[in-house]
C-alpha cells in the first residue's frame, strides 16, 4: 500500500529562502534610501560651500568699499593723521572681522598700507599668492576678484582667499585695495547650515535605522508566527494522514481478504460434493488462498515501505507478470461477479521502472474498480503496450462509463460513484502510480465503457518526476 505522507504547506527551506528574501529586500530599500540621504547632504553642503563663498566675497566686497570710501580719493596726499584714522578703522575691522588675515593699500606697485592680524604695521606687501588672477583694470574702472592662495602665518602656510579692489583715479594711478580671508571664513558661514542639515541627517538616519529594525522585526514576528501555524497544520495534516491511512489499509487489505473467503466458500462447496471433490480443484483453490496471504503479507511488509529513505529508487518490473498476478488475485471476485478478467497478447516489452508493491496495488484498486461497474456476463480487458515513449497498461470495462467533467476528479480522495463505496481505490492508484514516476488518465471508450490507463517509464529510461 502507498498513501501520501503527510506534507507542510511550504518545505522549511522555502520558508528560510523568502524570510531572507524578505530581509534583504528591505536591507536594500533601507540602503538605498540611506544613499538617497547622503546623496541629498552631500549636494547640499556643496550648495551651502558656494553659498558660504559668495558670502564671504560680498562681505569683503563691503569691507573694501567701506576702506576705499575712505581713502581712495585722497590716496595721492593723505596726512599722518587721515593715515592714522584709516589706520584705526582697519584695526576696527580686524577685530571685528577675526577671519580678515590682512588688509594692503597699494598705488602702482607701490604699498602704501599694509595691516596684518597680530599687529604688524607697515610691513612690505606680502608677495602675490600662487595661482592668484593678475589683475586687469581699465582706466575709470574699478575691479573686484577674488583668487586662492597660500600665506605664511606663524612660519606655517596657511590657504586663504585673496580680495582685491582695483581702481583707475583720476591722476591715472592704479589703487589696489586687498583684503586677505583665512580659509575658515566660508568654514564659518557654512557651518551653521551644515550643522542644521547634519541633524536633519543623522534624525533621518535615526528614524531609517528604527523603521528598519521595526520592519524586520515585525517580519521575523511573522515568519514565527508563520511556523507556528505551519507546526499546528502539519500536526493535523498528520491527524489526516492517519485517517486516510487507517482506510487505506482497510481498503487495501479488503482486496484479499475478499479473495481469501471467496476461495474458501469455493473450496468448502466442493469438498461438500456428495459425488466427491476434485482433487484439482481442491489444490487451486487451496494454492490461491495461499498465493493470496503471502501477499498480504507483503503488504504487511509494504507498510514499512513508508519508513523507507525518500531516495529509493524504483526497480525493473515485468509488467505481464504484474498483470498475472493481479489477474489472479482477482479472480474469484470476477468469477462471484459474472465477469471475464482478460488479458490481450501483445510485442515484447521492455521492464517498467516502478515500485513492485506500489504499481500491484494501483493496478489490483484500477481492476476492483471496473468490476465493480462492469455488467455481468461482460469482459474486463487489460491491454499492455506502449504510448508516446512511455509503457502503458488499459484497463477497459463496459460499464456506465466516466463522464467527462469527471474524469480528472475521479482521482480525488474519496470521490466515488457507489453508495457503499470508500472513494480511496482510484485516489491510492493515482498515488501509487505517480509515486513510480508515471501517471493515471480515465478516458472514453469507444462503444460505452471506461478506459483507465496507467503509463510508467521504462527501466532503461530516465523515470519522469512524479507530478506533486
Amino acid at each position: 500500500m502507498t498513501l501520501p505522507l503527510a506534507q507542510p504547506s511550504a518545505p522549511r527551506h522555502g520558508i528560510w529562502r523568502l524570510e531572507i528574501i524578505l530581509l534583504l529586500a528591505l536591507l536594500t530599500t533601507a540602503l538605498g534610501a540611506g544613499g538617497v540621504l547622503h546623496f541629498l547632504k552631500w549636494q547640499h553642503d556643496k550648495q551651502a560651500h558656494l553659498a558660504a563663498t559668495e558670502t564671504v566675497l560680498q562681505e569683503g566686497e563691503a569691507l573694501l568699499d567701506t576702506l576705499n570710501g575712505f581713502n581712495m580719493a585722497s590716496a595721492t596726499n593723505l596726512t599722518p593723521l587721515r593715515w592714522r584714522q584709516f589706520s584705526t578703522m582697519v584695526d576696527s575691522a580686524l577685530s571685528v572681522r577675526k577671519d580678515v588675515q590682512s588688509i594692503s593699500v597699494s598705488r602702482d606697485g607701490v604699498t602704501l598700507f599694509h595691516r596684518q592680524a597680530g599687529g604688524l604695521r607697515d610691513a612690505p606687501r606680502p608677495p602675490q599668492p600662487p595661482g592668484m588672477t593678475p589683475v586687469d583694470t581699465t582706466p575709470g574702472e574699478s575691479e573686484t576678484e577674488m583668487s586662492q592662495g597660500s600665506l605664511e602665518i606663524g612660519g606655517v602656510r596657511q590657504p586663504v582667499f585673496v580680495i582685491t579692489r582695483s581702481q583707475r583715479l583720476p591722476d591715472g594711478s592704479q589703487v589696489v585695495t586687498e583684503a586677505t580671508f583665512k580659509r575658515e571664513a566660508v568654514g564659518a558661514e557654512e557651518q551653521t547650515a551644515r550643522a542644521l542639515v547634519s541633524s536633519l541627517f543623522a534624525f533621518a538616519v535615526g528614524v531609517l535605522i528604527l523603521s528598519f529594525t521595526v520592519c524586520a522585526g515585525v517580519l521575523l514576528a511573522a515568519v514565527a508566527r508563520d511556523r507556528r501555524r505551519e507546526a499546528r497544520a502539519r500536526q493535523e495534516e498528520h491527524l489526516a494522514f492517519s485517517g486516510v491511512l487507517a482506510n487505506g489499509i482497510l481498503h487495501d487489505f479488503r482486496n484479499p481478504m475478499s479473495a481469501v473467503r471467496l476461495d474458501a466458500q469455493m473450496l468448502g462447496k466442493e469438498l461438500a460434493h456428495d459425488d466427491g471433490f476434485r482433487p484439482e480443484r481442491v489444490r487451486d483453490l487451496a494454492g490461491r488462498i495461499a498465493r493470496t496471504m503471502a501477499r498480504m503479507d507483503k503488504i504487511f511488509q509494504e507498510f514499512l515501505f513508508l519508513a523507507r529513505p525518500a531516495d529509493e529508487r524504483p526497480e525493473p518490473v515485468d509488467l505481464d507478470q504484474v498483470v498475472r498476478e493481479c489477474a489472479d488475485t482477482l479472480a474469484p471476485r470476477a468469477e462471484q461477479a459474472g465477469v471475464t478478467l482478460r488479458a490481450l497478447p501483445h510485442d515484447p516489452l521492455p521492464p517498467a521502472a516502478a515500485y513492485p508493491f506500489a504499481l500491484r496495488r494501483a493496478l489490483l484498486n484500477v481492476l476492483v474498480n471496473a468490476i465493480q461497474f462492469a455488467p455481468r456476463g461482460s469482459e474486463v480487458t487489460v491491454v499492455l503496450g506502449r504510448h508516446d515513449a512511455l509503457l502503458a497498461i488499459e484497463v477497459l470495462d463496459r460499464g456506465p462509463g466516466i463522464p467527462a467533467p469527471q474524469r480528472q476528479s475521479v482521482f480525488d480522495m474519496f470521490v466515488t460513484g457507489r453508495p457503499e463505496g470508500t472513494g480511496l481505490g482510484l485516489f491510492l492508484a493515482r498515488t501509487a502510480v505517480r509515486r513510480c514516476g508515471g501517471d493515471i488518465q480515465a478516458l472514453a471508450r469507444d462503444g460505452g465503457g471506461a478506459r483507465l490507463r496507467i503509463t510508467l517509464p521504462a527501466a532503461n529510461a530516465q523515470p519522469s518526476t512524479p507530478p506533486s
